[in-house]
């Protein structure tokens, strides 16, 4: 009661710009509401957020009241959501980093206060979690994930939340006054409202240079604890079509350690990547491998100090699969990441990796060693300077010669008056048995505006290759590439309007035209919330060095794609597609996408997606014929997603994907594959950051006529604790 006599005296206004934090010397009581003594007693304030969607620069149409503690362990957030139709508000569960449509409050906080990088925290009105990590791109990593504790309640004029997150799972400078940015976001869903504290005046959302100030935190200290993460692991495979168990257990561990308040170091003994999902099956008609999302834990968090010039480091390279199909173990990792407060950040990863056999006599892959370094200077703006190493090396064993593949690379960018930037980069490869080569790259780009526009180019050597540590495809080109873009707010009809379109031209260094593309695309979002994509290619003539022994010349193509979908915040959501035209080998495609998202209930959730994609008489070489031939395609893909919720901390997922791919050469016929996919994963946080899996797995494979082999059957199990020290 005192809660809602408090909010109703106070009136909304614009937000001020400036957030003031209070120590409080108790902590509130984490029960979802504002009526604690602590809460009473600290300042706040009730603002209409401004809308990024569906009416960008309109205030939001329910105010926002913002409170903030801290004491020498946390940092607190307390927020009432005001809400005049308080039954429609939609309180569906989801496991955690998993959106869907809700009412959801966000913080984002930027502790360096450099529009470098921030931290966000979001919890809906379920208390369902998500947290990640932001960079100055726009970009949100939900790799990253910290033990923070929220609380929400359901009130008859709205809800409240309170977020209490430790300051040991942030970083922040060693100072005795701190100086942070933030800003809070709201999702209010049955007006499909999307509100900011902070509005962007860029395409970004969440732009960091448009954040707001805290004020008021005083004599607090990064934590150098310690958090310990043990683990133990079991798994039984049954693989019915080869006639053969198998069966194996695990410990390890993985270690936190905050060495000063703005680095970390994480070490891993044994880790364990079981397949908690399966990578998805996807078509690949190209000639190089694809590249696949990086979904562990050790890998993924600070991820974005890692990217670096020409894909040097594709952290899947460590612990891949073997040519055999087994993987290939990690025995331990170390990491240390971070930032000083002069604008120098760094990671720095070394992983070891085991030997894999077959029949235990044939060595299928050698034991490794992978070193990774990324070292950033910033200066004012997005000006930095970069450094780059990778290297892996193998040891002289089981007969088997030394060898190592190594790579640096410096990059750096110039912000120019105007919100212009020009970057820059170079490196080079050093292999074992191969030529030493180089890479080089420019841009000069207009950024954080919705008037966008480039020009960049690139220079790849024939010898430079780091698929040792990272992703390297075709070699030996120059390319030159331009474009522009221009998003629009019209007050009337649409949220959001946009077109852009570019060119790319490549070529051989010294040989044929590789790609001459241009590409145009208009995309827009209805104030009802529905949206739709329309684009069309056209590629010149062009020669293709890796079909065949010798290559292929092609002619021009031209292809489209149109698709659009229904309102995202709504129980009930899908999107249709339909491509088509020329292909790029000749001949022509077809391609039909879609996929439905629906909630019957709160904590239900279902997801159905499906694609069809075929190529007709495209101009291919048969390697089994040894001569160009007329070849078609047809990939079938439909993938189910269920996911039901016990509550916040316990959920039962169940991923399911039927895949078949048919390849119909003129000269020696028809070929194909089909497979059935399914994993049903129960998921327990039993403690704070302590985890309990159970996987069950079934894997069908078809012989391509409608007939299936008995499945190859898996159980998973899998524990972990959570102890900080």
């Amino acid at each position: 009661m005192l809660q809602l006599l408090w909010v109703l005296s106070v009136v909304a206004t614009a937000p001020t710009g400036t957030i003031g934090a209070q120590r409080t010397e108790e902590a509130p009581v984490m029960d979802g509401s504002l009526d604690d003594a602590v809460w009473q007693g600290c300042t706040g304030e009730t603002c209409d957020l401004w809308q990024f969607a569906p009416d960008y620069g309109s205030s939001m149409s329910q105010p926002t009241t913002v409170k903030v503690l801290y004491d020498d362990t946390m940092i607190y957030f307390g927020f009432f959501m005001q809400d005049t139709l308080p039954d429609r508000m939609i309180d569906a569960l989801t496991p955690r980093d998993n959106y869907i449509n809700g009412e959801w409050i966000a913080v984002l906080l930027d502790t360096w206060n450099d529009g470098r990088s921030a931290f966000s925290f979001e919890v809906s009105l379920a208390n369902s979690q998500m947290d990640s990590r932001l960079n100055e791109h726009g970009g949100w990593d939900y790799g990253w994930d910290a033990v923070w504790e929220s609380s929400t309640a359901r009130l008859s004029n709205g809800w409240s939340a309170e977020l209490a997150i430790p300051l040991s799972c942030l970083r922040f400078p060693d100072r005795t006054e701190q100086t942070w940015s933030v800003n809070f976001q709201r999702i209010l869903s049955r007006t499909s409202e999307n509100g900011w504290y902070m509005l962007s005046a860029s395409n970004q959302m969440a732009d960091l240079d448009d954040f707001a100030s805290i004020y008021g935190i005083s004599g607090i200290h990064g934590s150098l604890g310690l958090e310990f993460r043990p683990y133990a692991a079991g798994r039984y495979y049954d693989f019915q079509t080869q006639d053969e168990e198998d069966g194996s257990a695990d410990v390890g561990i993985d270690v936190k350690m905050g060495l000063t308040s703005g680095i970390t170091a994480d070490f891993t003994l044994n880790p364990d990547f079981g397949q908690i999902e399966a990578d998805e099956a996807e078509m690949n008609l190209g000639h190089f491998e694809l590249f696949l999302e990086e979904r562990r834990p050790f890998f993924m968090e600070r991820s974005e100090l890692f990217n670096m010039p020409f894909n040097m480091f594709y952290s899947r390279r460590i612990g891949a699969v073997g040519w055999n199909g087994d993987l290939i173990p990690i025995l331990g990792g170390a990491k240390i990441s971070g930032s000083f407060s002069d604008g120098f950040s760094f990671g720095f990863i070394d992983a070891v990796t085991g030997r894999v056999w077959e029949d235990d006599s044939t060595l299928v892959e050698p034991g490794a060693n992978y070193s990774i370094f990324r070292g950033i200077r910033q200066f004012d703006g997005y000006s930095y300077l970069g450094l780059s190493g990778v290297s892996r090396d193998v040891w002289a064993q089981e007969g088997l010669d030394s060898e190592s593949n190594r790579a640096f690379a410096l990059d750096g960018a110039i912000e120019l008056p105007g919100n212009h930037l020009f970057s820059g980069s170079a490196a080079r490869s050093w292999n074992t048995g191969a030529e030493d080569d180089g890479a080089y790259g420019f841009e000069f780009a207009k950024i954080r505006s919705t008037l966008g526009y480039w020009v960049n180019g690139s220079q790849v050597d024939e010898g430079f290759d780091v698929n040792g540590t990272g992703y390297t495809t075709f070699t030996g080109f120059r390319d030159l590439g331009f474009g522009a873009s221009k998003t629009y707010r019209p007050e009337s009809t649409f949220s959001t309007f946009s077109i852009w379109g570019n060119h790319n031209y490549t070529a051989q260094i010294e040989g044929e035209v590789l790609q001459n593309c241009t590409h145009a695309e208009v995309n827009g979002s209805f104030k009802n919330g529905w949206n739709f994509n329309i684009s069309g290619e056209h590629n010149g003539d062009f020669f293709d060095p890796y079909e065949g022994p010798e290559g292929r010349f092609y002619g021009s193509s031209t292809s489209y794609f149109v698709g659009g979908g229904s309102n995202p915040y709504y129980p009930l959501r899908f999107w249709v597609g339909n491509g088509g035209g020329q292909f790029n080998s000749g001949g022509t495609f077809s391609n039909f996408t879609g996929s439905i998202r629906y909630l019957p209930v709160p904590v239900f959730e279902t997801r159905v997606s499906a694609n069809w994609f075929r190529t007709f008489d495209t101009d291919n070489y048969n390697w089994e014929a040894g001569a160009f031939d007329t070849r078609s395609t047809d990939w079938r893909s439909a993938t189910l997603r269920l996911a039901y919720m016990f509550n916040p901390d316990m959920n039962l997922r169940l991923f399911s994907q039927y895949s078949s791919f048919t390849m119909d050469y003129q000269a020696t016929g028809e070929t194909a594959g089909d497979e059935v996919r399914s994993n049903l994963l129960f998921a327990w946080q039993y403690l704070p950051g302590s985890m309990f899996y159970l996987l069950g797995e079934t894997v069908f494979d078809g012989d391509g006529d409608g007939s299936f082999s008995d499945p190859d059957l898996g159980v998973y199990a899998k524990v972990t604790w959570y102890l900080p020290v």
